[in-house]
């Protein structure tokens, strides 16, 4: 996720020619960040993970009515979600980048736990922080702002993915087994913090919501 907000804040000041109106939402940036990995729930029905989800062609075909709707500014949502395996997954394992064109598994394979990966969730952490805060995007989404509610998606889908670790790794107790392991306890420690963040902006965003649903009170006595 926070990968996916550097490259997209990156592609949305640099790419020549998008028209910046307003700021890219980022939510759905978040959210479109780990959107390959989508295919961790589709096991049930034979589809492996890291195949036809992690491969450019895939998502540009997903992508072609949103390129010619909005154009450029559809571009950095296209980079968040392309630099899952073209970077991360890239790295740290094997993915199925040139599906359907080459059915091969391509990649570094540093694997997860490692201190590469250790590395690279704690550079994009830092990076992401940078930015927020440069950008001013950390006090909008800190703010009351009924538009924050957005950030639930991600916070969902976040808790939804741990989850899904602790239920199929055959971990007997999470918490034991990122104690095992100092790498684990610092990869744990950045997504709490992440976690934190999203559920602070969410919070902030149901305020705001439940702010305007409160009636108004009237001063009986202006009126007499």
């Amino acid at each position: 996720m926070m990968w996916a907000y550097v490259f997209a804040m990156i592609a949305w000041a640099f790419i020549p020619g998008i028209k910046r109106t307003g700021k890219l939402i980022v939510p759905l940036i978040l959210l479109v960040g780990i959107l390959p990995d989508a295919d961790l729930l589709l096991g049930s029905i034979g589809v492996m993970h890291r195949t036809f989800t992690h491969s450019f062609f895939f998502w540009f075909i997903i992508f072609v009515p949103l390129f010619i709707i909005f154009r450029l500014k559809s571009v950095p949502y296209f980079v968040a979600v392309v630099q899952h395996f073209a970077f991360g997954d890239l790295l740290m394992g094997k993915v199925m980048i040139l599906w359907p064109f080459s059915l091969s598994l391509v990649g570094f394979g540093f694997g997860m736990p490692s201190v590469v990966d250790v590395i690279l969730e704690t550079a994009g952490l830092v990076l992401a922080a940078g930015i927020v805060v440069y950008s001013g995007d950390l006090r909008r989404l800190l703010s009351v702002d009924k538009r924050n509610i957005l950030m639930l998606l991600p916070l969902l889908a976040l808790i939804t993915s741990a989850l899904y670790f602790a239920i199929h790794s055959g971990v007997t107790s999470l918490f034991e087994y990122v104690l095992s392991s100092n790498l684990l306890i610092i990869l744990a420690l950045g997504h709490l913090i992440l976690v934190a963040f999203l559920a602070v902006s969410s919070f902030q965003g149901l305020r705001a919501l439940k702010k305007r649903e409160k009636p108004l009170k009237v001063n009986t006595k202006q009126r007499q």
